[in-house]
């Protein structure tokens, strides 16, 4: 399979990589790029923090402002319902903002998180005694 790399436009690539390594995120420069960096969020899957310019270099059109309209929602998993709280407590604390409730549907639990951009990012935990779908 191949990997799936997500392009997010950020106002301040380095403010984004820091908020990403202080929630516990694996962050990586690309070489001899000043302007982006690669959150990796699994073995086939990475974000990539682009400076909102070298993003627009990415295709013709304008660059949408985070959040308005909602482009997008990236969503992480986690290995327990603490975690998923952790996670949505570090993210206020490093300059996050949580605005919405916990979703808790008995085998999915959620919540949902603002970036320092305004990007939407969600964390989840799927009970895996739940059946499937």
């Amino acid at each position: 399979m191949p990997m799936i790399f997500v392009n997010l436009p950020v106002d301040d690539v380095q403010r984004s990589a820091d908020f990403f390594s202080r929630l516990g995120l694996d962050v990586d420069d690309l070489p001899g790029d000043d302007r982006s960096a690669s959150v990796v969020v699994g073995r086939d899957a990475a974000v990539l923090l682009l400076e909102r310019g070298r993003f627009a270099q990415l295709g013709p059109g304008p660059v949408a402002a985070a959040g308005d309209p909602r482009e997008v929602v990236l969503c992480l998993s986690a290995s327990s319902r603490e975690e998923v709280d952790d996670i949505a407590a570090r993210a206020e604390t490093e300059g996050g903002a949580c605005r919405t409730p916990a979703q808790d549907d008995g085998s999915v639990y959620r919540r949902t998180f603002l970036d320092p951009d305004g990007h939407a990012w969600g964390v989840l935990w799927m009970d895996p005694a739940a059946p499937a779908a």
